[in-house]
This record gives C-alpha cells, structure tokens and sequence, in this order.
C-alpha cells in the first residue's frame, strides 16, 4: 500500500511540473532532488524483488565492427572485454549508468535480446558473452505493475505508472541526457541491503526483461563461461550460427580462439553441435 503526506492531485501535479523540467533539460543533482520529492516528504510504498536461481544464464552481447576481421579480434582480446567496460570509457549515460560509472548490463537466458539490447542485430558478426549465476542473484524490479503482487491501491497504481512510463521511453542517440531520470529511479527508490541487481522493462521487447548489477557487483555473482562469436547474417531466430567461441588464459587474461568442433569448443560450450 502506498502512501504519502500530499494528496493525489498534488502528486499528479509535481509528476507534470518534474517531465516539464525534464524536457527542458536538468541536471543529475536537480534530477535526483525532483524525483525524491514527487511524492511528498513522508512516503512509503511496497516493492517487489526477484531472485534468480544460482545456475542462471545471462547474456550480453557486443557489435564487430566490420574492419575487425583478424583473429584474436580487437573486440575481444583480454577477458576484461567480455565484463562491463571500465569506468574511464564510459562515456555517455545509459538507462541506469552514470558517465564514468561501470555497470554490466545482461539478459537471463536469451541471447536475441541481449543482440537487441546492444544494437546490434544490423551488425553482421556479434561477440556473445556467457555467464552463469554461482549463487542466487537477488533484484529489485522497476516497472510491470500489472503483473506484479504488488497492492493494486489507485496510489500505488500512481506510483508505479510513473515508473513505468519513465523506464518505457525509448531514448534516441545524443539524448542520453534523459537517462538521469530512470538511473534517479534506480538510486532513489530501489537500492535495498544484500541487492545485487535491478531487473527492469525491455525497451526493445516490451514482454521481457533486462538485468543490470550495481556497480562491483557482477563478479561476485557471475562466473564467465566464454564467448560466442556469431554470424548474424547465417543466424535464425533462436538459432545462432557460432563461429568461434572463445575463453581465456586465467593468467594472462589473453582471448584463445576455438574452432566449432574442437575438443575446446565442447568443453566451452557443450551444447553446440
């Protein structure tokens, strides 16, 4: 149950007086204060957190540039390309990422929309990275109110609308700028104790869901598995066309290179035939 020191229409008037500012531009520190204050200065509301099992697979993928073509490929030569880029090349905010803040983004068990996630399904070759979960990974969920066993009060409705909304709004190239919204979101209402992830909305598929883990968060819960390096062009719906997969040397983090079929690639990944 939700609830909160002003009423209704007060909160429905500082959700439209917060996207106006929003649309005319604000800064990460007016953000974080607005959205604190939309509802008021004592509230409370019901949240709902997801465990994924230990064993879990999650995906994330990145484009090869086409120029990148030699064997080990520029994309993934050390195993810290197959992890979430250092702080210092972050250069742009992402939906839940501060600039110069590393965040590991990943889709649980389905590797077509980690392909959608990065942008990359026009690319013609695709690195997948694997993980496994080595323990349960807890989440906090932002967004499928509808769906949720959350109280289905209209003030709780109007929270969680307002969450919705701002997590669905598809954010075009050179507007990342919007992002400070849902990553004051993230920060201001759903960073609970022993949380090692948010699960949030698809933009790209509105059915499904995306998992980013807090910052140092994702090697204390994920081990990595390998790299599938994959032909989009030769690719089906739920059948990639894997032409390498890749490990790496645990002491000098150097990418090793395995052809399909190889006694490698079947202890990598067993399930490709």
């Amino acid at each position: 149950m939700f609830s909160s020191d002003i009423y209704d229409d007060e909160i429905r008037n500082r959700i439209s007086d917060f996207r106006s500012c929003a649309e005319a531009g604000i800064s990460d520190k007016g953000c974080m204060e607005a959205v604190s204050s939309i509802f008021g200065n004592m509230y409370s509301f019901a949240a709902e957190t997801k465990q994924y099992e230990q064993g879990t697979t999650f995906f994330r993928a990145r484009a090869i540039p086409p120029h990148d073509t030699s064997i080990p490929l520029q994309t993934i030569r050390q195993v810290g390309d197959a992890w979430e880029p250092p702080a210092h090349v972050v250069k742009v905010q992402g939906r839940i990422n501060a600039v110069n803040q590393s965040i590991l983004y990943c889709c649980a068990g389905d590797p077509s929309l980690a392909i959608d996630e990065a942008r990359a399904s026009e690319s013609k070759h695709v690195a997948i990275m694997v993980y496994r979960s080595s323990r349960p990974i807890n989440t906090a969920v932002l967004g499928d109110y509808e769906n949720s066993s959350l109280p289905k009060d209209h003030r709780s409705k109007l929270f969680y609308s307002f969450l919705d909304e701002e997590f669905s709004k598809a954010v075009p190239p050179g507007s990342e700028g919007r992002y400070s919204i849902t990553r004051a979101i993230a920060d201001t209402f759903f960073n609970y104790p022993e949380q090692d992830a948010w699960c949030y909305r698809s933009v790209q598929s509105s059915e499904k869901f995306n998992v980013a883990f807090l910052p140092g968060k994702s090697k204390l819960c994920l081990d990595l598995l390998g790299v599938m390096i994959c032909d989009l062009t030769v690719s089906t719906p739920g059948a990639l066309n894997v032409k390498f997969v890749v490990d790496f040397d645990e002491v000098s983090g150097n990418a090793r290179y395995h052809q399909i079929g190889s006694e490698e690639q079947r202890r990598i990944f067993p399930e490709i035939k």
